[in-house]
């Protein structure tokens, strides 16, 4: 059954990603992943046909083109009903395809997504215009210009609630101090998305994002990591000295008192982030799959066809079982998201899910074609090492199971 077969939105995304994904990055994806580089050709390309950070800063408002309302809104409706809102599912199609081109390539072209949906969800308009005028045109290098959310640091990984950068008010300013670690896109980024604890006797909920545009005095772009998968996608540390910005530039600040989301604004984007994430590994997934799964179809093992052996055919047959399990799971979180229905739990079975499925499938075709797949540059081998992040980034897959307990024990998910 085809997910999609209702939505021609849905499926018309799906087909140009693939064909992107099939003709562009592949090509490109075992030089950037051996060089650690990131592809700012194929950005280029995808923001020139709408991907990327044209689509989320076209996005972000309402003021954007009739085009992307549509995208997001959706346009196929019967005369007299309420259109549908395919925002998420249309980035959960989307990524899914351009990470079974190459996973680290993706989050180069949509990394700077991440930073964008609490920019979206709590910014004023001042905010958004701000964001939006930090993205717009190329950087001092002819790049594309890319943003950066600046939230995990090295000792909070998982536990944003504890977060030791500070943020001190200083007249018409806040003053930011602390150091970010893991961030996509931490070292080009034009404009990036600061956490920061703000008020620590509300614990949590003194947690506030800033917009703070690059060049800010006190906010310095560190070192790139070397990593073990997602090469083509940039990892850097943030410091903050002293970093001061204007009031204004506060995440909601204009909002009336009590109606500051803080840091619970925070965990509900990721819940409609997460969905997105989950949709990537499942790409890594379904590539893996079908890698082998020609191998099998083409191919012989001890002077008898490859499908022919009982032992290689259940392992596709569990492969597709995962994968769809969490294609559906992803889905079913992404459609909620997009109706403002709580999908705490659905987003975090979704990841958790979808993480373990690329591992486990990856694993799978590592064993099932041997030692080959073991040859640095071998695409089982990148997908190996690129499914692992997936069960780390945006939660660990321990942090999901602990939120879906809690949701089905009744406390609080967060």
């Amino acid at each position: 059954m085809d997910i999609f077969q209702d939505s021609p939105i849905l499926q018309g995304v799906k087909a140009i990603t693939h064909a992107f994904a099939e003709q562009v990055i592949r090509p490109a994806a075992a030089r950037h992943d051996a060089e650690e580089s990131m592809p700012w050709d194929i950005m280029e390309q995808a923001a020139n046909i709408g991907m990327a950070q044209t689509a989320l800063i076209d996005t972000m408002s309402m003021d954007g083109p009739p085009e992307a309302q549509a995208a997001t809104q959706g346009a196929d409706a019967p005369p007299g009903k309420k259109k549908r809102r395919y925002g998420r599912q249309l980035a959960a199609v989307g990524s899914e395809e351009l990470a079974w081109g190459c996973a680290g390539i993706m989050l180069a072209i949509g990394g700077s997504g991440l930073a964008a949906s609490p920019v979206a969800r709590m910014g004023t308009d001042l905010q958004k215009k701000l964001f939006k005028d930090c993205l717009t045109g190329k950087d001092e290098h002819g790049h594309v210009k890319v943003a950066a959310m600046a939230l995990s640091e090295p000792a909070t990984g998982s536990d944003i609630s504890a977060l030791k950068t500070t943020g001190v008010k200083d007249g018409e300013h806040w003053v930011l101090n602390g150091s970010k670690q893991w961030i996509t896109n931490g070292k080009s980024a034009a404009v990036f998305v600061v956490w920061a604890q703000c008020d620590p006797s509300l614990g949590r909920g003194g947690v506030r994002g800033f917009v703070v545009p690059r060049g800010t005095p006190g906010l310095i772009p560190g070192r790139k990591e070397i990593k073990l998968g997602i090469r083509a996608s940039e990892t850097a540390q943030v410091i903050l000295e002293d970093c001061r910005v204007p009031v204004e530039w506060m995440l909601g600040s204009s909002v009336p008192a009590g109606a500051q989301e803080g840091l619970s604004g925070t965990k509900k984007m990721l819940d409609a982030t997460r969905p997105v994430v989950a949709a990537q590994a499942v790409g890594i997934a379904q590539a893996a799959y079908e890698h082998v799964l020609k191998r099998v179809q083409s191919s012989s093992l001890h002077g008898t066809p490859m499908a022919g052996h009982q032992h290689l055919a259940f392992a596709l047959a569990e492969m597709e079982m995962e994968i769809s399990a969490s294609r559906l799971l992803v889905h079913r979180a992404a459609w909620m998201a997009d109706q403002d229905l709580e999908n705490v739990k659905w987003a975090s079975m979704a990841k958790a899910h979808a993480a373990r499925t690329a591992q486990e499938v990856t694993t799978r075709a590592m064993v099932m074609l041997g030692e080959e797949a073991l040859e640095p540059g071998h695409p089982v081998e990148k997908w190996y090492r690129d499914a692992k992040i997936y069960d780390i980034f945006e939660g660990t897959g321990q942090i999901q199971r602990r939120i879906v307990a809690k949701e089905l024990l009744g406390l609080n998910a967060t």
